[in-house]
């Protein structure tokens, strides 16, 4: 949503002239500008609120939806625990370098937690013909670091500094709006097509570079989803990557994915967007990262990265093949019963996308009941498969040089 201030003029009565600033900043009585006693700094938010503006190609995200936290609270508009965040306001009187420091000030709380920055000295606040604005509202300071973990509501919310930059305000009148921005960036991305209690949910995490994220959830129940806020001067070529576990039981070992998203493109991550994508537990394919304008949820122009949650084979199309893992699984759950395959089906594209019953693959079998210690030695992979990692998300069996992609 967009996210605004309101400036609201508080003037004295006075029975005669009125005192004001000149176009040069000067005190002048009998001038068209007013002395103000105070102003009163309101932030809400313009229009009504859109649950769906942040839905693209059938896909919604949380971003600018209720769940998101960054977003106004509900229809009073206001936005979600910023009452006590610092205000800074820059006035100018048109494009010029030096402030007009009557009409500004830094570091302002709404002390009375009425949603309102009042500063509380006396302020000259001119009806200049064109004024300039520049205004910042911040936790603590807006040169502050953006956290690595964000997992809680409040530490996320922390780290979505809102600026206006210097530019041209509307004629100052009662009540003038200026319109704030997110300073940062944001990624919003979700997990589809897979058992949400397969996942660890704890173990979520986004690596860029050396830097290492702990996200927000979105939610407890439903379609696993979070939401992180990253320095906007990020370069857009930099690998994000998603790394996550699964659950794991006694006999089957955990796997831990590290799914890497690329953006296709140069620069920086923009400040003011949102990069959304989704990983997908179905089948692999080359996933839209939408890209989303974090204030007003319009789409901007979008890019693509190869996404699954699941790993995805390649072999010989349209066939069927059977997998064994080293956790020794067995049909009726004992030592002793009959081996358990993992039945994989190849598509048209010879590609199958599977949730694994265990992490290292040692035997790879053209029938699905291999009876003979022969036929168990010969279909055995002389390098064992270890699912998970960047390098394991896609796994090209027909390079491996066994007996089962040549019965």
């Amino acid at each position: 949503m967009k996210h605004s201030f309101y400036i609201y003029m508080i003037t004295p009565i006075l029975a005669f002239n009125l005192a004001g600033c000149s176009k040069t900043d000067e005190v002048n009585i009998g001038d068209d500008m007013q002395q103000i006693e105070g102003i009163a700094l309101g932030l809400g938010a313009v229009g009504t609120p859109a649950a769906t503006r942040a839905t693209v190609g059938g896909v919604t995200y949380s971003v600018n939806t209720v769940e998101d936290p960054t977003r106004t609270k509900d229809d009073q508009n206001f936005i979600t625990g910023r009452s006590k965040w610092k205000l800074d306001f820059t006035l100018y009187n048109g494009d010029v370098p030096t402030p007009y420091g009557p009409g500004s000030f830094t570091g302002v709380t709404d002390s009375d937690n009425d949603g309102n920055w009042k500063p509380g000295s006396d302020y000259f606040f001119p009806n200049y013909f064109k004024p300039w604005a520049e205004a910042w509202l911040y936790p603590d300071t807006k040169d502050k670091t953006v956290a690595k973990n964000q997992s809680n509501r409040d530490d996320l919310t922390a780290q979505d500094i809102l600026y206006r930059p210097k530019s041209q305000l509307n004629p100052i009148a009662k009540k003038i709006t200026v319109e704030l921005s997110h300073r940062r960036a944001m990624i919003n991305f979700k997990f589809e097509g897979l058992v949400r209690e397969d996942i660890s949910e704890s173990t979520v995490l986004v690596r860029l570079g050396t830097d290492v994220y702990t996200p927000y959830n979105v939610r407890t129940t439903g379609t696993l989803e979070y939401m992180l806020i990253l320095p906007e001067n990020t370069p857009a070529s930099s690998e994000i990557i998603v790394e996550y576990k699964t659950m794991g039981n006694p006999l089957q070992q955990p796997i831990e994915y590290k799914q890497k998203v690329k953006l296709i493109g140069t620069g920086t991550l923009g400040s003011n967007n949102c990069y959304c994508f989704t990983l997908s537990g179905k089948e692999l394919k080359i996933s839209p990262v939408t890209i989303v304008n974090w204030a007003t949820g319009q789409p901007v122009s979008g890019e693509y990265v190869a996404v699954t949650a699941y790993p995805t084979f390649k072999g010989p199309a349209n066939s069927t093949y059977y997998f064994y893992y080293d956790n020794q699984l067995t049909e009726d759950g004992t030592l002793t019963g009959t081996p358990k395959l993992q039945e994989i089906k190849f598509n048209n594209d010879g590609e199958c996308t599977i949730k694994p019953d265990g992490r290292i693959i040692t035997h790879i079998f053209k029938i699905s009941n291999p009876t003979t210690e022969t036929y168990w030695n010969s279909y055995k992979l002389t390098d064992p498969i270890i699912l998970g990692d960047t390098e394991k998300m896609y796994i090209d069996l027909t390079t491996k040089s066994i007996q089962a992609f040549n019965p």
